[in-house]
């Protein structure tokens, strides 16, 4: 198993930290462009949600993304160190732009799920490698 961790400080400004490290790990897994910008457009959302409601301390908080590929599937950790806050409903007209992180999540990846703990929030991701047909 291939397994590479990156730590950022909870700001918005890393996120393009985020979506080089998806894209490097996931390309070296043999990931089409399609699914890395998947991806990275998935993975950026839960980094988001992590440094906006999982981030007690602010910019003083870390947000740790770890990647594994095992069996035809990449596995993508966001670990923040706050509590998990349930979406906004999609038709309250009060919130145009905000809550459909977990949404894009779900319809982006193969696997999604959230585990609350003590210690923060986790948001596994997952994306099956695609099998490429042979002539």
């Amino acid at each position: 198993m291939k397994k590479n961790e990156l730590v950022i400080k909870a700001d918005m400004k890393n996120l393009g930290k985020v979506r080089e490290f998806i894209e490097l790990v996931a390309s070296e897994s043999n990931f089409d462009e399609s699914s890395i910008f998947d991806m990275k457009v998935a993975v950026c959302e839960a980094v988001s949600n992590a440094i906006d409601h999982g981030s007690p301390k602010g910019r003083s908080n870390d947000v740790t993304v770890t990647i594994s590929f095992e069996e035809g599937k990449l596995t993508i950790k966001v670990a923040d160190q706050g509590s998990f806050k349930p979406a906004v409903p999609i038709d309250d007209p009060s919130f145009h732009h905000r809550g459909r992180g977990i949404p894009f999540m779900l319809a982006l990846m193969d696997e999604v799920t959230i585990n609350e703990g003590k210690e923060g929030t986790v948001v596994r991701l997952v994306k099956k490698l695609k099998k490429v047909k042979k002539l």
